[in-house]
């Protein structure tokens, strides 16, 4: 084979090479794209560097007959959220009042809007909670839609139902998935959504607040 021939081979070879490994990095990419864009947002006045110990909060009445939180519940969230609050030295209470209250809701094919949600567990939001989806001025932007198919996990005051952090992430599962596809997916969502968590610690109890006295 000549010198240009040998060359023109090997400038081929690394070219397909290239991008196969391209399309490699692409593919994976591509199945994990529906976890891409986890939104997560907080109150700056609460000290989560006290918090240690949770628990799922009861469900109400209203989420006893809710067909997409019957499903999330049933599909093993429960399980996901805990091993990786586990992976983070955050115990699940048993016996006692825990330092904070979890729950969790699953958008399902309609989506819905931060008004609603937060309407479906009566959260007290205070006046330091700062609305990353939206202002970004310790108000909160009830008018944010979530996507259909997204997990939400909120995490509440003990006290007063107070909304302390909220994390989401698009999932992409249906009723129809297999159950194996259902877990693996809802294991990557709750990784992303908990990922920030705790936040870092500005415990900015100074923060502007949303009303002039």
């Amino acid at each position: 084979m000549s010198p240009n021939a040998t060359y023109k081979y090997q400038s081929s070879f690394k070219a397909t090479v290239f991008c196969l490994g391209i399309s490699l990095f692409l593919g994976a990419c591509s199945s994990v794209s529906s976890l891409v864009g986890g939104r997560h947002k907080h109150d700056y006045a609460q000290n989560f560097e006290t918090m240690q110990r949770y628990n799922f909060n009861p469900a109400s009445d209203s989420l006893a007959s809710n067909q997409d939180f019957l499903f999330i519940k049933n599909s093993g969230v429960q399980l996901a959220i805990e091993n990786v609050m586990a992976g983070k030295k955050l115990r699940k209470e048993r016996n006692m009042v825990p330092d904070f209250w979890l729950n969790y809701y699953f958008t399902g094919e309609k989506g819905m809007t931060v008004a609603q949600l937060n309407q479906q567990f009566n959260y007290n939001l205070g006046l330091a909670w700062d609305d990353k989806y939206g202002t970004g001025k310790g108000i909160a932007n009830i008018s944010h839609h979530f996507s259909r198919r997204t997990l939400i996990i909120d995490l509440v005051s003990r006290d007063n139902n107070r909304l302390i952090w909220r994390g989401s992430a698009p999932t992409g599962i249906t009723a129809d998935d297999n159950e194996q596809s259902i877990r693996n997916a809802l294991d990557k969502a709750v990784a992303v959504i908990m990922a920030p968590f705790p936040p870092e610690n500005n415990f900015e109890s100074i923060k502007t607040p949303v009303f002039d006295e």
